[in-house]
């Protein structure tokens, strides 16, 4: 039985890393499609600000290095101790985000009825 492949993120933040990433790897379909339902939530991609966008790529990113981090710890539970101190820290920061970004839904402006 093989194992499945893992999908990572790559090893450090840069701006724009989404767009860069080569479009046929399954990490960049998912990163991007985590930025696009975020952005939906948020109102959709063309609503959001520079700041917003920002905000939102790195949020994809540290919601990305969390999954690596968590399977880290299922592969080698001896170290799951130290690991977890990273953990804690990567929640810590991906709460402060979405709490910056609103956990609530905004309705998109293409659904909006004008009467």
């Amino acid at each position: 039985m093989t194992k499945p492949k893992r999908l990572d993120p790559p090893p450090k933040y840069e701006p724009g890393f989404i767009a860069r990433l080569d479009s046929r790897t399954g990490i960049a379909k998912i990163l991007r499609a985590n930025f696009e339902a975020v952005a939906n939530d948020l109102g959709g991609v063309d609503e959001l600000s520079h700041v917003q966008s920002a905000l939102v790529e790195r949020f994809v990113f540290l919601q990305a290095t969390l999954s690596k981090i968590e399977a880290d710890m299922v592969e080698d539970p001896e170290e799951a101790s130290e690991i977890m101190g990273r953990w804690i820290q990567a929640v810590n920061s991906l709460t402060g985000l979405a709490k910056t970004l609103g956990i609530k839904r905004v309705a998109s402006k293409q659904n909006w009825v004008v009467s």
